[in-house]
């Protein structure tokens, strides 16, 4: 399956879910609205992106957003998938993948750890590189640590 397939394909089933999408190179890149998040990497499990490589969290704090990246790759093909789901920063809750991805348990708690970002249903969520009493998310760009240069944004 080609990166334009596999968009047109997750495009058919989910329409205007679907913000953004483009091929380059063998990935497909997708922004997709959170509300269908889960329903959609649940469709890319299913066309055979059997992989997750990676989950991150980006601060978007020019936007208001925090944003998760999934990093998707199939074991039987070479097409990879990228999808990027954003949400507001005062209320970052997502559904958990760790029923698709087992791989998903421990991404999504340093994502929680210091990002902020709850994912819903996770089966075990609490800090992981941090110690339980920690206040903040070190990698939201807006902490604030006395030992730290104060974030300024442009």
């Amino acid at each position: 399956m080609t990166p334009e397939e596999v968009i047109e394909t997750i495009k058919s089933q989910f329409g205007d879910a679907v913000k953004a999408s483009e091929a380059k190179g063998g990935e497909a890149r997708m922004d997709i609205h959170r509300e269908k998040g889960y329903e959609i990497l649940l469709a890319l499990k299913g066309i055979g992106f059997d992989y997750l490589n990676c989950l991150s969290a980006v601060d978007r704090i020019a936007s208001g957003e925090l944003e998760v990246v999934y990093n998707i790759s199939s074991l039987s093909q070479p097409t990879k998938v990228l999808v990027r789901v954003r949400m507001p920063r005062e209320d970052p809750v997502i559904r958990s993948v760790v029923p698709l991805w087992g791989t998903a348990d421990w991404h999504e708690r340093e994502a929680f750890d210091m990002m902020g970002i709850r994912f819903d249903g996770h089966p075990d969520l609490r800090r992981i590189l941090t110690s339980e009493d920690w206040v903040g998310y070190p990698l939201r760009k807006d902490y604030q640590d006395e030992r730290l240069v104060p974030y300024e944004p442009v």
